[in-house]
């Protein structure tokens, strides 16, 4: 998959190969974006999906009190917008830039002609939608059976794994996200979040350079969590 997933420790895809890109961009049409910018409104009308050309975005859920709850980090590659496949193609979540960034829009129609034609690719978003259905299940027994300090352990964990596509000597990756969105994603408080991230760091767990954090300890994080964490 080529977007961090949260709740399950699945590994970062690989990218599309070039000849499924080529044929997403063929189909659809290309759009800039700039960090901030909504890419779709959750309840609009979904009739297309969205491939990520470059850059990074991320699915928001808001609830009725205008909350929101941090669905999903999508990298370059991930595909967006799947709900417009649904029998009620509508937008389940909203969708907005991390960074700038390319997109491709894919009409409905479209889309599923390709799927009829290629197995590969059909095979390849029926994976993708079975990860996803999976890393949700995780995150709801997880809210149901961790406290937040072992949510957060678990989340700094996936959040920094090696994307294969942007390696760094090894080392995992730095983990971008605020504090306010770390506990958008663990249904916590930000002063709760943060409290923990204090304690992490002053255990030297974590270390933060600028406004991202660094996993330093791995192992030693991983001990906040129950045995059957995998």
């Amino acid at each position: 998959m080529r977007e961090f997933s949260i709740g399950s420790f699945i590994d970062i895809g690989a990218n599309l190969l070039e000849e499924q890109v080529s044929l997403l961009v063929e189909n659809g049409h290309i759009f800039d974006f700039v960090k901030g910018e909504t890419i779709y409104r959750q309840g609009d009308s979904a009739q297309d999906i969205c491939f990520l050309l470059s850059g990074q975005a991320k699915s928001v859920l808001i609830n009725s009190s205008g909350g929101e709850c941090l669905l999903r980090l999508h990298l370059s590659h991930s595909l967006m917008g799947l709900t417009a496949l649904a029998t009620s193609a509508v937008r389940d979540a909203e969708a907005i830039a991390i960074t700038d960034g390319e997109l491709v829009r894919i009409k409905r129609e479209k889309f599923q002609e390709l799927l009829k034609k290629n197995p590969d690719f059909g095979i390849y978003v029926v994976e993708l939608l079975v990860n996803r259905m999976s890393d949700f299940h995780h995150r709801v027994g997880d809210f149901l059976a961790r406290n937040v300090e072992q949510r957060l352990a678990h989340s700094l964990l996936s959040l920094s794994r090696c994307d294969p596509e942007n390696k760094i000597d090894g080392r995992r990756q730095p983990v971008c996200l605020t504090h306010e969105e770390l506990a958008s994603l663990l249904n916590s408080r930000r002063p709760t979040i943060t409290s923990i991230l204090n304690r992490f760091m002053a255990d030297g767990l974590i270390s933060k350079k600028g406004r991202n954090l660094h996993v330093i300890d791995a192992e030693r994080l991983e001990h906040f969590l129950p045995r059957t964490w995998e």
